[in-house]
């Protein structure tokens, strides 16, 4: 009785201490914990490259146990040069693109009243009591964007530190992944089979969201952006961005911005042919990557509709800022997996 009495006391003071320490411990982590998070997921998508790169080391004479390590050195620079420059890049031309449009729209540099004012002479027969406001709504949706990915390049300092943080934990995570997760386990209060059906399927579904809805996404938006650069409409980067994030709204999609572009050069420029040229590279440029590209790579892995990517991107920005725009989609891929192997579970 008395033994059951000090185990019982000293099971308390332990349960104190780890809440206490662990607190303690979110406290000094929590402004790194979605880099920690992000890197992490990056280095499961990009692992199998580490690991035929790793295998060809391996085989050359001299490098033996350092073939781990310098297999994740090229890996990382390989991340860096092929992802993050191109990526840093395309944001700032975007970030200044972005910041036009608003300075522009706002102090009246530009007015589309006399767009709205065709519009409304050819669709006023027929709904007389419609009527857009098309400078609100760019001055809207840029103000929008301007106080978001505005941000990524607004501190400098916080950036490039949470960056190398980025790229530091990403070399780890190639390189001792496998104790990590080894780790994880030891902690993990379920069977070893529900921790490996965890990481598969969170592997599983966020491949599915990455390189599916946001990857067509984002070429459908490259894409729309670069023939707006093509044809002549102003603020290609904007206006690209902007196809890429309705690219992800079923039914509406990239069309719902390049179809206006059209429309806009053939009021502006109506002795030339232009327009015609934007909606060719509309219907079969940007329209084959959604009718093609789109079923390869949407389809794999655990479904989720693109309205909720859509809502979780969004939401994601509100919460957590520029990282969101992955970290949200992320949270929600996460969450069906969980909630999926939980229903096996329970079933079994």
């Amino acid at each position: 009785m008395c033994y059951n009495y000090l185990m019982s006391k000293q099971n308390i003071y332990f349960i104190i201490l780890i809440v206490l320490f662990g607190l303690l411990t979110l406290s000094i982590l929590s402004n790194f914990v979605i880099v920690l998070i992000l890197a992490y997921i990056f280095s499961t998508l990009i692992r199998p490259i580490h690991v035929r790169i790793q295998s060809f080391l391996s085989r050359i004479r001299f490098v033996g146990v350092l073939s781990n390590s310098l297999a994740a050195c090229i890996t990382i620079l390989f991340f860096i040069m092929v992802i993050i420059t191109p990526i840093t890049i395309i944001l700032g031309r975007v970030a200044i693109d972005t910041q036009s449009v608003y300075q522009n729209v706002s102090s009246g540099n530009i007015n589309l009243d006399f767009i709205g004012d065709k519009v409304q002479g050819l669709f006023g027969k027929v709904a007389p009591q419609i009527h857009v406001d098309l400078n609100k709504v760019v001055e809207s949706v840029s103000a929008f964007f301007v106080s978001n990915i505005g941000n990524i390049f607004s501190g400098t300092v916080d950036i490039a530190l949470k960056l190398f943080l980025f790229i530091f934990a990403m070399f780890y995570f190639l390189k001792d992944g496998k104790q990590f997760r080894e780790l994880y386990t030891t902690v993990s209060p379920l069977k070893a089979e529900t921790d490996n059906k965890i990481f598969s399927s969170i592997k599983q579904s966020v491949s599915s969201i990455l390189l599916g809805s946001i990857t067509v996404a984002l070429v459908q938006g490259i894409f729309t952006g670069l023939g707006f650069w093509m044809f002549g409409v102003p603020n290609p980067f904007f206006f690209g961005t902007l196809a890429g994030f309705l690219a992800l709204i079923p039914g509406v999609g990239a069309a719902a911005v390049w179809i206006p572009a059209a429309g806009y050069l053939f009021l502006t420029r109506p002795d030339s042919l232009v327009w015609v040229y934007q909606v060719l590279w509309g219907v079969l440029a940007v329209g084959l990557i959604d009718n093609f590209i789109g079923p390869m790579v949407v389809n794999k892995g655990i479904k989720i509709h693109p309205l909720f990517i859509l809502l979780s991107i969004i939401g994601g920005i509100a919460v957590f800022g520029p990282e969101g725009f992955l970290f949200g989609p992320l949270i929600l891929s996460m969450f069906v997996a969980i909630i999926k192997i939980w229903n096996e579970n329970t079933v079994l």
